[in-house]
């Protein structure tokens, strides 16, 4: 059931523990969709014209019933252009009034926490309470080094970043030594603070995000792993969920059990021979511009040469007519048990008019299936 807000009805996706307290089920409420975006360049289009685009994309994906926008942060890099995803997603709110709205993620060594913590806040009133938050320590080392970050630290600030953000948010009280504490008088207006996403690549990082009720997303792109290792640490997880102490359902993309997804980029074509052409071109641009930091910095780990039509085969890059598609993620949902899917539908060299077609095939054909799932 649909309220006006945009969040299900969670009477039918929660379970009463022993204790009477309620929990959110163990993944298996209706799968979630979302858009995912890094608003890469293709060296051609500028930055302002791919900023219009990508909202333009946005706007469909609402009209479409995505739950979710997720959009990631990158420095110094043309892999993505939003160094400031607070900035970008006020103008999403402004275009939008349903969808959800996710940085994924805040690179937390490079706020300081009162800032962001505010500007959590304002983007939560801003958007009518649909920002979720997305975590992270930053995945490329030579972008902290822009900032005169060392690799070594990361941790140690995201960790000190993290727990004065959420302090904040919860207590209304503005981090900050001694007597220079103040209360924020901006809140943000989910109580006591937006969902939380915390992606990895890590299995092991996994089982904790579960006991902490942390949304997650594992694996990224054509660098995802196999379905099989995907599902073991889908179980880990919710059985991190399970082990948990009884709170409040804190799931992500407006549902209220937490959410485990994986990410792909996808076409979807008239045909399965257009759609694999044109993604496996529009992959290879992409792969350029993932790489383009590493190579500068002479690191080799991923610049070797890709066979993306070997990944569309084997399912790290989705590509294929609609009928095609909705098989393939289907069977990769049933058998992941995954509850969340986040598409990139537009990257590398495609166009506007390819990413939107792409998206309304995959609305039409492909999405009514997927949201009839109940993995787990």
């Amino acid at each position: 059931m649909m309220w006006p807000s945009g969040k299900r009805d969670d009477v039918a996706v929660r379970t009463r523990r022993k204790d009477g307290t309620v929990s959110p089920e163990n993944g298996t409420g209706p799968v979630t969709l979302g858009l995912f975006d890094w608003v890469d360049s293709d060296s051609v289009r500028g930055a302002g014209q791919l900023y219009r685009e990508r909202l333009d994309l946005l706007a469909d994906a609402e009209a479409h019933g995505f739950d979710i926008y997720q959009v990631a942060e990158h420095h110094g890099t043309p892999l993505g252009l939003v160094p400031s995803p607070s900035v970008f997603l006020a103008a999403a709110a402004m275009r939008t009034a349903r969808i959800r709205l996710c940085p994924l993620v805040y690179v937390l060594p490079l706020y300081h926490p009162a800032r962001l913590a505010e500007e959590i806040a304002m983007l939560d009133q801003l958007s009518g309470g649909r920002l979720e938050i997305g975590f992270g320590k930053g995945g490329n080392p030579y972008e902290l080094l822009c900032y005169g970050i060392e690799p070594g630290e990361a941790q140690r600030r995201y960790d000190e970043a993290f727990g004065s953000v959420i302090q904040a948010l919860e207590s209304g009280r503005m981090p900050a030594p001694g007597t220079a504490a103040a209360d924020m008088p901006l809140r943000t207006l989910q109580a006591p603070h937006p969902p939380i996403w915390y992606p990895t690549s890590n299995p092991q990082s996994v089982p904790l995000l579960g006991k902490r009720g942390i949304n997650t997303i594992l694996g990224f792109s054509f660098r995802s792993p196999a379905i099989e290792e995907t599902r073991l640490c889908r179980d880990e997880y919710f059985a991190g969920v399970a082990a948990a102490p009884p709170q409040a359902a804190a799931g992500g993309a407006g549902a209220p059990s937490l959410r485990f997804g994986i990410m792909r980029n996808v076409y979807v074509g008239e045909s399965d021979g257009e759609a694999r052409d044109r993604a496996v071109a529009a992959m290879g641009v992409f792969h350029s511009q993932f790489t383009a930091v590493w190579r500068r910095h002479g690191d080799s780990r991923f610049s070797g040469q890709q066979d993306f039509a070997r990944a569309v085969d084997e399912g790290r890059v989705i590509a294929g007519s609609a009928a095609t598609v909705r098989a393939q993620l289907t069977a990769m949902l049933q058998a992941s048990g995954c509850n969340h899917f986040a598409g990139a539908f537009a990257f590398g060299s495609l166009s506007l008019a390819d990413a939107r077609s792409s998206l309304e095939r995959f609305a039409a054909g492909v999405a009514p299936a997927l949201r009839e799932l109940t993995p787990g």
